[in-house]
């Protein structure tokens, strides 16, 4: 135990003189998730603030009085658009969208015309699309209105063109949304952030500095050496992942957007929930990140070994999404697609049973397992200790 708390010791302080490798980690796991989530609430309550405003822009609105009428009567307050509003649009300047009436609108409608109207809007700004949205259901909207007036005019009852009224009842948890999606993945990719730097630092590093030979050359088992550096990684990793929750915490306060607010609880008990769950797996990341780097020569290959793990955690819980697959006992099996999955169920406010959080837990111990095994028998070889390019 000396020995091993000897390396640990050792690495920890190695770790900690590397300030940028810290930083950069401080700025990509604690600040980039928190970051999104505030903007994505920005967006929300931007886009609900234009809604309230209830304005809508209709070019030449004098060839439609009956149509005017019908927008004030939702509570629309109609405005002319401002002068050059297509090139505005055109150029990406124009966050709204303008309906253009065409000349003798009207009349054509009281005879029976099929009147083609034109909505401007920019396909990539969420606002605009929006408020073209909404024109376009208002225009539908008045133009049923005007179908159903001409039915009663002619003694037909608008309630025959309907033989069938459909109801939708949500049943499910409401909770999570686009939070419950991004708070699992950026918590998942910090656990592996963190460890990526030192795991790299105590193999790869330690081989094209010269200093591993020496290292091994001490009176040191190989098992108490790679568990030493091995707790040094996952020390990493658990500092930034609860960093990383704490941050989520915090910035759950300043969510401006009411509905995301209420979907994104997280609390005391979620932020222990998703340490709890987590945790188990900082320690298989860490090993198996230290396992790749370690047939890497030097920094450089082990950046590369070690980025397929970091896609393949990134893209992992993406795959439950545009695959659409439901929740199932054999994810609980799959590393990062387990604890994706438990994650999600918190959000949603579904239940998680103790074997659930239990059966990830054995998985990623018996996996760290073999992958320290596995180091242990690595650092035995001639060809591995010595192969410094």
């Amino acid at each position: 135990m000396s020995q091993l708390l000897t390396v640990l010791k050792k690495e920890v302080l190695d770790g900690v003189r590397d300030r940028r490798v810290w930083l950069v980690v401080l700025v990509t796991s604690l600040v980039s998730g928190p970051l999104m989530l505030l903007l994505m609430s920005k967006l929300l309550s931007d886009l609900k603030s234009k809604a309230e405003a209830r304005e809508v822009l209709v070019d030449n609105a004098k060839a439609a009085p009956k149509l005017v009428n019908f927008l004030e009567r939702q509570g629309r307050l109609v405005k002319p658009p401002p002068s050059g509003v297509r090139e505005s649009i055109e150029a990406g300047r124009f966050d709204d969208a303008v309906l253009l009436l065409p000349e003798g609108f009207e009349d054509d409608v009281a005879h029976g015309k099929l009147v083609n109207v034109t909505v401007l809007h920019d396909k990539n700004r969420a606002q605009s699309v929006t408020a073209a949205h909404t024109l376009e259901r208002l225009v539908n909207g008045w133009s049923q209105e005007v179908g159903m007036q001409r039915l009663l005019v002619r003694g037909v009852d608008p309630a025959l063109l309907r033989s069938v009224r459909t109801t939708v009842v949500t049943i499910g948890a409401s909770r999570g949304g686009a939070a419950g999606v991004l708070v699992p993945l950026v918590a998942l990719i910090s656990a592996v952030i963190g460890a990526l730097a030192i795991a790299i630092d105590v193999t790869a590093g330690e081989r094209e500095r010269g200093s591993l030979e020496p290292l091994l050359m001490n009176p040191v088992s190989a098992w108490a050496l790679v568990v030493g550096k091995w707790l040094a990684v996952v020390l990493a990793s658990l500092v930034t992942l609860v960093g990383t929750v704490t941050s989520f915490s915090v910035a759950g306060q300043f969510v401006r957007d009411e509905s995301m607010s209420a979907a994104f609880q997280f609390g005391l008990n979620e932020a222990g929930y998703t340490l709890a769950l987590l945790g188990p797996f900082c320690l298989l990341v860490s090993s198996i990140l230290m396992l790749a780097a370690l047939f890497a020569r030097g920094h450089k290959e082990a950046q590369a070994t070690t980025s397929y793990l970091v896609s393949l955690v990134s893209i992992a819980p993406s795959l439950s999404l545009f695959l659409s697959l439901q929740d199932s006992t054999w994810q609980l099996f799959v590393p990062v697609m387990g604890q994706n999955m438990l994650l999600s169920r918190m959000f949603r406010g579904s239940p998680v049973t103790a074997v659930d959080v239990l059966i990830p837990a054995v998985v990623c111990a018996v996996l760290t397992t073999m992958a320290l095994f596995a180091q242990t028998r690595l650092l035995q070889r001639e060809a591995i200790v010595f192969a410094r390019g």
